[in-house]
């Protein structure tokens, strides 16, 4: 084989791979931003339903505002687990399924001593198709429980 067609070859690899990490076939991790209503409150949210986008959540982040939040959707209801990789805060998680709480995990901690393989996974206590994370203390601040209907607004 020629140089030049191993050069070609190298290319048209190399830019498959560009593409498909910056924003190709759901890879993107920036989220859309949404107007999240629950138990009567309203909270700017930015939106994570790409794999790469739910993988990558709040890690990073250093904080969470009064009325913000990020919001993890699914295609379907699942036990889809969470956890504090790279996070810098505590957070509330609100599990939702077909807009309704189903269940929160309050004053999750951030552990930054443990490694990837030994943090500590958070489970919905029954299948959820969407999953919220507000700043920790929300949950308590506004009465948010099991049965709350949420809306989102796009």
């Amino acid at each position: 084989m020629k140089p030049n067609m191993i050069s070609l070859g190298i290319i048209i690899v190399f830019a498959a791979v560009l593409v498909v990490y910056f924003g190709g076939f759901g890879f993107d991790t920036a989220g859309r931003r949404a107007t999240l209503t629950i138990g009567g409150r309203i909270f700017n949210i930015e939106v994570r339903d790409t794999a790469a986008g739910r993988s990558q959540g709040l890690s990073g982040r250093e904080a969470l505002g009064e009325n913000e939040g990020m919001l993890f959707t699914f295609g379907s209801p699942g036990d889809y687990g969470f956890w504090m990789k790279d996070m810098k805060f505590p957070i509330d998680i609100v599990w939702i399924r077909d807009g309704k709480v189903v269940g929160v995990t309050e004053d999750v901690p951030p552990e930054p001593e443990k490694t990837m393989l030994s943090l500590t996974s958070y489970y919905p206590p029954s299948p959820a198709d969407t999953v919220l994370e507000l700043r920790a203390g929300a949950v308590a601040d506004y009465g948010i429980a099991a049965g709350n209907a949420v809306t989102i607004t796009e």
